[in-house]
């Protein structure tokens, strides 16, 4: 039974059972790759041994420990080509390069990559080739100067491995097909392929493959904003530890303690607290475990032939010198021994304490950025719930003049005659509320579906005297008078109704704001191919607190300093509407009375396109 054991062959099934188990199940294949390292050590297989440290690499590249992965791989490829292996040196090539890609180093992990390539080319192994296009795919896809190459490497390797029948490549490939769907648009596709592999990866036991497409699946739906992402997001956690790849899994695990802790739901957390826990606590002893095995294989054959070695010299000198002092000798090498078992302790410790802090610092950043994401939506929020609030105000006060004015007339406290003038003052104030409702209707639309800013020029005068016009009633009520200082034939390059929308509040403003029998100036500049336009009235000014914060929103300053005055969000609408096309806006205090709101555009010289 032993020399069964002790056989290549036996260490040829190990290896194949270890990359089996590779997506499916990683602990048992970091089990039978050790085993696999181990009997082909003591039987002097290399061959056997390359593959087995090639298998041991992948292992600790999923859990994930990516150095101690290079270090396995790096040694197999040696191993490798000592034992003349080509399939397993270009395979460990791809590898390789793969860790480079990680690492940053893009040049570096693209040369591997090229000649892992090139040497799958020259054997003819096609299930080889099929596996490194896919990681060209991956590698490249985020260069738009690559991305033909990386999309054409893409379908060579699905086609590929349709034609070996390969259903694990396939399914691989599927899943880089999907993002290319949803590249071009076509969501709904992108999402039933990445179904279609959860299904048929789950049938047949290959967890990473599930898992891997759940994640791509939950990443979508967060896109597009769908509920079901958390959905998806519980589903990879359940493959993840039922393969044993929550090691990759620490920020979704995370993610989700956090979401269930937020909302009470201890049960929950807790279990993700504790999965957390358990996936720190797996890589402090996945490390331990991984440099010790490397150790094991890199120094142990070579520190023993060092020691036999040290001692057939020794047993020479002995029999040549009967001076030779045998204590002193044996004592120098016992003290070597010990200074290097703790020169490898210490670099042990230190190296695992560097990743206890860079994990602790990791968890605090992720915290600290879900932190600020949740008081930046608190935020949009408040933004929104008094948003709906102005607008509710100004359609209620017109509705509420009707039912007042309907109730005078039927308590024959107006004549039918008075009745209809105010009639027609509310008339005026509803279709002015019903323009601004419009307005800020077409900026929710611009914030909500990804607004295309389409500038024309337009006469400036013209658009002043239209909104002069709707704002004449409350003008004559407190008898202001309006000066335009506008040069002729000034012409401004814009979107109409944004900024028709500025004038009305920057107008509407200075009215609320000015003393009876005042006068507010509109005065254009010309300066350097922008125009500048200043709403001039002689009001009381502006707070110079509020003054500070006039154009941007914060809930808490807002309550405190808005109250009542529904202007605040308005004027915030207007300097984003004037952001989207291409100006400044801003206001400021007159040196003897009175505030200033001014904006700037570009000009328009040649009235090419007038409107």
């Amino acid at each position: 039974m032993s020399s069964l054991r002790d056989s290549t062959q036996y260490v040829d099934a190990l290896n194949k059972l270890s990359g089996l188990y590779q997506p499916t199940q990683l602990d048992s294949c970091g089990l039978y790759a050790r085993n696999a390292k181990d009997m082909a050590t003591r039987i002097h297989y290399n061959k056997g041994l390359a593959i087995a440290l090639r298998n041991l690499g992948s292992y600790y590249a999923f859990r994930p420990h990516k150095y101690l992965s290079f270090l396995f791989y790096d040694n197999a490829l040696t191993e490798s080509r000592a034992a003349g292996d080509s399939i397993s040196v270009a395979a460990l090539l791809m590898n390789i390069g793969i860790y480079y890609q990680f690492q940053g180093a893009h040049t570096t992990a693209q040369n591997y990559l090229n000649k892992a390539l090139q040497l799958a080319w020259q054997l003819h192994n096609d299930s080889l080739r099929a596996v490194i296009l896919a990681n060209y795919y991956v590698m490249n896809s985020a260069d738009t100067a690559m991305l033909p190459l990386a999309q054409k490497a893409l379908q060579q390797s699905a086609v590929l491995a349709a034609r070996y029948h390969d259903k694990r490549e396939m399914l691989y490939t599927q899943l880089f097909l999907a993002h290319e769907a949803l590249r071009a648009g076509k969501v709904k596709d992108a999402e039933d392929r990445l179904k279609k592999v959860i299904f048929t990866a789950d049938s047949t036991g290959l967890n990473y493959l599930a898992m891997y497409a759940c994640m791509q699946l939950a990443g979508y739906m967060v896109w597009q904003q769908q509920a079901d992402s958390l959905l998806y997001h519980c589903k990879s956690m359940e493959y993840a530890v039922a393969g044993s790849y929550t090691g990759l899994m620490l920020p979704v695990t995370t993610k989700l303690y956090t979401y269930y802790h937020q909302r009470g739901d201890s049960a929950h957390a807790a279990r993700y607290s504790r999965l957390a826990l358990q996936v720190m606590q797996q890589q402090q002893e996945d490390m331990q475990e991984g440099e010790a095995d490397y150790l094991a294989y890199s120094l142990g054959d070579q520190f023993i032939d060092s020691l036999q070695l040290q001692h057939i010299s020794q047993t020479k000198r002995l029999l040549n010198s009967e001076k030779a002092n045998h204590f002193w000798y044996y004592q120098l090498i016992i003290i070597t021994v010990i200074a290097l078992l703790l020169l490898v302790l210490l670099l042990y410790f230190i190296r695992a304490y560097g990743i206890s802090r860079r994990n602790a610092a990791q968890l605090a950043l992720i915290q600290e950025e879900i932190r600020i994401k949740n008081e930046a939506l608190q935020a949009n929020d408040d933004f929104k719930n008094k948003l709906i609030s102005m607008i509710a105000h100004d359609f209620r006060t017109p509705l509420y003049n009707i039912v007042n004015i309907t109730g005078f007339v039927d308590e024959e406290t107006l004549t039918v005659t008075d009745a209809a003038e105010m009639i027609l003052e509310v008339e005026q104030t509803a279709a002015t509320t019903l323009l601004v409702f419009d307005e800020i209707l077409r900026w929710m639309h611009t914030q909500l579906s990804g607004f295309v800013y389409h500038p024309k020029s337009f006469v400036l005068a013209d658009m002043i005297a239209v909104m002069q016009q709707s704002l004449q009633h409350l003008l004559a009520e407190k008898k202001l008078q309006l000066v335009l200082d506008i040069p002729p034939g000034t012409m401004v390059l814009a979107d109409f109704e944004m900024l028709q929308f500025i004038h009305r509040n920057f107008l509407h403003n200075g009215i609320k704001f000015s003393p009876e029998n005042g006068v507010i100036t509109v005065k254009v500049i010309r300066k350097n191919g922008w125009i500048e336009v200043y709403f001039i009235d002689e009001g009381p000014g502006i707070n110079e607190v509020i003054l500070s914060r006039l154009f941007s929103y914060s809930s808490a300053v807002h309550e405190r300093e808005h109250s009542g005055k529904d202007a605040g969000l308005a004027l915030i609408i207007c300097k984003d509407f004037i952001d989207k096309m291409n100006g400044e806006t801003g206001a400021c205090n007159n040196a003897d009375k009175g505030s200033t709101f001014f904006y700037r555009l570009p000009e328009v010289r040649k009235p090419t396109d007038v409107h």
